[in-house]
């Protein structure tokens, strides 16, 4: 429309513009402007559809400068500036960068690993302790993607800078009944200067380490004997 308007303020009054050819122009605008629309409801209903699913996707990580490609189960979908975005974990990408949606339901043996999304596991990571030794560290929690590296898959557990990455070949165990994680949670903790603070939240994930038991809830580390309730979901 600004672009007809802009043509009839500039017109040549000595030879103005056709009827009929303003008219054609005029739909023509029209009939792109209701393609435009067409395609954006098509995107947002597609992208609805994806809500739960798990899908693969390229990530452009402006840290690193590097696109990765990436497994996650998308939890919401919201429009931002006119664009759609699918919200997977702590990322959010366009419609455009999904790659493929997951069927859990053709999933072959080759890749159980995806089997494993959603599901509470124990694993084994190596990490460095107080001192600087490595030392194996185990993991128990519910997956919440699959991230390949060099074509092995490691399972995301966790969110956040302290999410962990376990290589599928050192899954231990895969627990049918979970204790704690995945469940509310209170804990106190004492700081340096004594003060009591109280931190409540989802235990997504334990470490259990050389020096003790860890619980990781709401981007923090409080130690096992510290958690005073654990409450059903």
């Amino acid at each position: 429309m600004n672009l007809l308007v802009t043509q009839m303020k500039y017109q040549d009054p000595l030879n103005p513009m056709d009827n009929q050819e303003m008219m054609a122009q005029l739909a023509q605008f029209t009939a792109v402007e209701q393609m435009m629309n067409v395609a954006q409801t098509v995107e947002k209903q597609l992208a609805n559809g994806m809500i739960g699913k798990h899908v693969s996707y390229q990530y452009d990580n402006t840290e690193t400068g590097q696109t990765e490609y990436l497994v996650g189960k998308v939890d919401y979908v919201k429009t931002s500036g006119g664009d759609t975005l699918l919200g997977i974990g702590d990322h959010e990408i366009g419609v455009k960068d999904v790659l493929q949606v997951i069927d859990s339901a053709n999933i072959q043996s080759n890749t159980s690993a995806y089997e494993l999304i959603g599901k509470t596991v124990q694993g084994l990571i190596t990490q460095k302790d107080a001192e600087g030794v490595e030392e194996d560290v185990v993991i128990e929690g519910e997956v919440q993607g699959i991230r390949m590296k060099d074509e092995v898959p490691f399972l995301v557990i966790g969110t956040g800078t302290n999410k962990v990455e376990i290589d599928f070949n050192d899954v231990q165990n895969i627990v049918e009944k979970p204790t704690i994680t995945g469940r509310k949670i209170s804990a106190t903790l004492t700081d340096e200067d004594g003060n009591e603070q109280t931190v409540t939240g989802i235990a997504e994930y334990i470490k259990i380490t050389k020096a003790g038991t860890y619980v990781y809830v709401d981007g923090q580390f409080v130690e096992f004997e510290d958690i005073e309730t654990v409450e059903n979901q």
